[in-house]
């Protein structure tokens, strides 16, 4: 054994009964020679060693069974079960009788100490690392080569202090590292080690991490440096971990001692300060910045600097602005591609970010830098649709409309020949907003918003989609038709009366109101079926026509519908103003919600859209950023997590 802890026979536990002292002259023979055969461990003592009871013990001396060979079908011995349940005072009995099983692996290469590890059982694994302690100090001098069982690895390649690190569990990895220098470094079968799991927990393991890395050695720091990585195993990128852990408490740590693994790169070729970019960790950056800021300076792999890795993932407000303070000139960097941080964050649909970079007089300019394509930012949003970003871009800056890529083709022309024939919402909601912008610039004339879109050529999305409409104009107008002649105040059912059979509030203004829009709402959804019944025959061109015809009846009918709804519930409350003003607002509101949802899904399928209706898309666009941010509003007061 090979230990940096003291050598003691009291548990460091705590617990009143000490660790058993160990014979004297120990001879590794008695530690890891197993006299015999296995014995198979019957369920009686398999359970009775999972509850803790020390009868079993008893049991199995009573009938001579060597307890060192019995074995579950796993490979576990009596004491991986008892280490297993955390049974403390069942676990000192078994090391004192049978020393040797605390070398003992199991059919996954497990020692005890694995277990009761993993399990998280401090006390139990603190009792079993004093016990190799002890049993340690009682081999004979002359026994050369010791085994260390601190750092013997499962078939995972784990070690018990990756598991109690892997845990959480501070006492016990602590009680592990004093126990064994050597096994933070050890890496398991995925690369990672027991150092690298502790500086990922963060905060929590801020001291262990210190006292792992701590040196007395006055050295140089690439001498240490050295140390460092010949020592450890797998994934060396400790500070990119600190920094993927948000602890500036252990990436201080880090720096402090090893002040090169700033400069290192991952394995994607990251540096720290480009790692820490891209996922947004402002402290973190902003620690890396106050030691040096020549990282700023400094490409990854991929032609990239720490500034486009922040644009790229949309980190203006918090991130950018900070590289710009520190470092103005880092604005005008540009990736192998060519690409300014405006490109990067247009490309990768950073709208927020391309939107902040185009409202300041300092780097709006950048709107019109030309990649090694001759792309704009503008060109590049349009290649991916990004719509968000399209509208700040367009509608901030009139002479990115007019530059063209190498290929000959302006941002309009790409997306006019990369829109696709058939119905896309997603590119012709970008393409009605890009020429609108062209269109409120006065840069260019722009005669409609749309282009003719054709039908499916798969005839069962075809025949989905139309049945789909039958089956709700079919609902409008039946509903419509029974409400017809169940009209608000009933007839007149007084034979003494006139009018006998008329309707009792015939002459009530918003009764008229109520079967103007209850006819209208019918009418418009029988004209609906009667248009889709055309489109049942399969013909391309018929659909088309159909479908431009019945999606403005349709959604027509479903605007009369609610409409009816309301005044037919007015003349029958008109008298309860209160209340009336109440149900008015409500389904004024809901009445709006329904032409911006329905509207953009019927007007884009148009063949023709005027440039003036771009103004209701642009407030289709803003009403639900403004829906988006109350949405995300309540989620964090509320903490609804789950909705996500």
């Amino acid at each position: 054994f090979s230990h940096s802890g003291g050598v003691g026979t009291t548990s460091p536990t705590g617990d009143t009964e000490p660790v058993p002292k160990f014979r004297t002259n120990l001879k590794l023979s008695d530690l890891f020679a197993l006299p015999g055969e296995d014995v198979e461990m019957t369920p009686e003592i398999f359970g009775g060693m999972s509850n803790g009871e020390k009868e079993c013990l008893e049991k199995l001396r009573s009938n001579g069974t060597p307890m060192e060979r019995v074995k579950s079908n796993t490979g576990d011995s009596i004491l991986h079960i008892a280490a297993k349940w955390g049974h403390l005072e069942l676990v000192k009995e078994i090391v004192f009788e049978c020393p040797c099983l605390l070398f003992e692996q199991n059919s996954s290469r497990q020692t005890p100490l694995h277990v009761a590890a993993h399990g998280g059982h401090t006390k139990v694994v603190e009792a079993l690392v004093a016990s190799v302690t002890s049993a340690s100090a009682s081999l004979s001098t002359e026994e050369s080569e010791r085994p260390n069982p601190h750092v013997l690895k499962d078939e995972d390649g784990n070690t018990a202090l990756y598991y109690a690190i892997e845990g959480r569990y501070l006492e016990m990895a602590t009680c592990l590292v004093n126990a064994d220098k050597d096994a933070p470094f050890l890496g398991n079968n995925k690369g990672i080690s027991s150092l690298y799991e502790a500086v990922d927990a963060g905060n929590k393991f801020e001291d262990l991490v210190k006292a792992i890395l701590k040196t007395t050695d006055n050295v140089d720091p690439e001498v240490r440096k050295f140390n460092l990585d010949s020592k450890l195993q797998g994934n060396k990128h400790l500070a990119h971990v600190a920094l993927k852990a948000k602890s500036i408490g252990v990436l201080d740590v880090i720096l402090d001692e090893y002040p090169s693994l700033m400069d290192e790169q991952d394995e994607d070729g990251r540096t720290c300060l480009s790692y820490g970019a891209s996922i947004g960790y402002y402290k973190g950056v902003c620690n890396i910045l106050n030691r040096s800021t020549k990282g700023v300076y400094v490409c990854d792999q991929d032609g990239s600097f720490p500034i486009h890795s922040a644009a790229k993932n949309g980190h203006y407000d918090i991130i950018i602005e900070e590289f710009i303070k520190r470092c103005p000139a880092s604005k005008y960097l540009l990736n192998r591609l060519g690409q300014n941080i405006l490109h990067v964050a247009a490309k990768n649909e950073a709208s927020l970010t391309a939107y902040m970079l185009m409202l300041d007089k300092d780097t709006k300019h950048l709107g019109v830098g030309q990649d090694v394509d001759g792309n704009t930012p503008l060109h590049l949003a349009v290649m991916n649709w990004d719509f968000y970003s399209i509208t700040c871009l367009a509608s901030r800056n009139c002479e990115i409309l007019k530059l063209r890529n190498k290929s000959g083709l302006r941002a309009r022309d790409i997306a006019e020949s990369e829109v696709k024939p058939n119905y896309i919402f997603h590119e012709r909601w970008t393409l009605a907003l890009l020429l609108y912008a062209i269109h409120s610039s006065g840069f260019e004339s722009v005669k409609s918003l749309t282009i003719l879109s054709e039908p499916l050529l798969d005839p069962n999305n075809n025949r989905h989609y139309v049945n789909a409409l039958l089956v709700v104009a079919a609902l409008v107008a039946t509903v419509t038709f029974a409400a017809g002649f169940t009209i608000p105040g009933g007839y007149i059912s007084d034979a003494n009366k006139p009018n006998l059979g008329r309707a009792t509030l015939a002459t009530n203004p918003t009764l008229f109101i109520f079967l103007l829009f209850d006819i209208l709402a019918m009418q418009s959804s029988v004209a609906t079926i009667c248009t889709l019944i055309w489109a049942q025959l399969g013909d391309p061109a018929l659909i088309s026509k159909s479908l431009h015809v019945a999606l403005p009846l349709l959604l027509f009918s479903l605007l009369c519908m609610p409409m009816a709804f309301l005044f037919g519930v007015i003349t029958a409350i008109a008298h309860v103003k209160w209340l009336l003003v109440t149900i008015s607002i409500i389904s004024g509101g809901f009445f709006l919600c329904t032409i911006f949802i329905l509207g953009p899904h019927v007007m884009l399928q148009r063949s023709y859209l005027p440039p003036s209706a771009g103004i209701y898309l642009r407030t289709f666009m803003l009403t639900i950023d403004i829906s988006v941010f109350f949405v995300r509003l309540i989620k964090a007061c509320f903490g609804c997590v789950a909705c996500e």
